[in-house]
């Protein structure tokens, strides 16, 4: 049995760090994303995936051309020229598929549900396809689906005002489906399955579903993308036997009093000066320099990110080579776009967003 991840998007919502890193590839715990989603896929019995890529494939590509531990897991790639949507990115893939059942998986979501028992839920039934959900505190944020005793959709709820909310239930973005669906797909333009193939199915009455308990996160915002580093590091998802409370590569350099405060993770080549503070389930990533006296918590640095003395990075994300200049303050789930400064006394807070290559002079800006 073979998947389809969808991976073609341009994850505008996790921008300015897209700019430069597809989603599927920014880091957990210093690990791309998609090494998390094949190991979900191998746990469920998947032999293989098709990668349905548009936006940045090449570095997707190199990712798996260089990994030497898939174990008989096959890759193939189904690149878009234009955007076809979720479902248009699943009828490219087809030529790669076996012509059996399959899955399919959103590119951008963590999880820890067992998908063996959708896959015998889906087989247990007649449905051509089977939508797994999971339950929100918010259902206001999300397209809800409802469901029957007997977890037939009864229909689709788009993003319901409070009053409107008849369940908590959205869908998780993971797919069971047989190989006629397929064939319901138009080719060679945008379809969405969410909004053209699933209320279809919901019409004759061939859509299941399957509701998971486990973990669940969709990592394409800032603040999800955040909360599941978090998770990773906390081990709540993902870590496995490997995981470690303090893991740090024995090549960084620490200097003197510097206080790790796990969960922490911190890459190869770093430069953590003395007197700097990192802890509240912060990663590092390659060759990131943590200036004297420093501190970072809860913040996701990416290779080659800066960290001046005296400066503090806060509940914020920092984009490859980005540098928080002496006596800055970073917070409140700001981030940093690729090869910008942040001057020297800058205060960013409240959710900005700075684009790769921007200079902010020192004592330009206080939000």
């Amino acid at each position: 049995m073979r998947a389809v991840i969808l991976v073609g998007g341009q994850g505008t919502r996790l921008r300015p760090i897209t700019y430069d890193i597809p989603k599927a590839l920014v880091p957990l715990r210093n690990h791309p994303f998609m090494g998390y989603m094949v190991d979900f896929l191998r746990s469920g019995g998947i032999d293989g995936a098709v990668l349905s890529l548009g936006y940045l494939p090449d570095p997707i590509q190199a990712y798996f051309s260089g990994r030497d531990d898939l174990d008989g897991f096959s890759v193939d790639y189904a690149v878009e020229d234009r955007a076809l949507g979720t479902a248009g990115g699943i009828k490219n893939a087809q030529q790669y598929l076996d012509g059996g059942p399959l899955v399919v998986v959103n590119g951008d979501v963590l999880t820890g549900m067992d998908l063996t028992k959708a896959i015998e839920r889906h087989r247990a039934t007649d449905a051509l396809a089977t939508v797994t959900l999971t339950s929100v505190e918010d259902p206001t944020a999300y397209g809800l689906v409802e469901v029957d005793h007997e977890m037939l959709v009864h229909r689709f709820i788009e993003k319901p005002a409070y009053d409107d909310v008849t369940t908590n239930l959205i869908n998780a973005g993971v797919y069971v489906m047989e190989p006629e669906v397929l064939d319901m797909i138009p080719a060679g333009r945008e379809v969405s399955i969410e909004r053209e193939i699933f209320p279809r199915l919901q019409a004759e009455g061939r859509l299941r579903a399957h509701v998971s308990s486990s973990y669940w996160r969709d990592i394409g915002t800032p603040r999800s993308y955040l909360a599941a580093s978090h998770d990773v590091l906390s081990g709540a998802v993902g870590a496995g036997e490997n995981f470690e409370y303090l893991d740090v590569d024995p090549s960084t350099r620490v200097g003197k009093n510097v206080k790790l405060l796990p969960p922490v993770s911190v890459a190869a080549g770093c430069d953590i000066e003395a007197g700097a503070t990192i802890g509240g389930r912060s990663a590092l990533g390659r060759g990131c320099r943590i200036g004297e006296g420093s501190v970072v918590e809860g913040s996701i640095l990416l290779d080659g990110a800066e960290v001046e003395a005296g400066a503090v990075v806060r509940g914020s994300i920092l984009g490859p080579r980005a540098r928080a200049g002496q006596g800055a303050i970073v917070r409140g789930l700001s981030v940093l776009g690729a090869g910008c400064v942040i001057g020297e006394g800058n205060v960013l807070d409240q959710g900005v967003r700075v684009n790769p290559g921007v200079i902010l002079p020192p004592r330009s800006l206080r939000f």
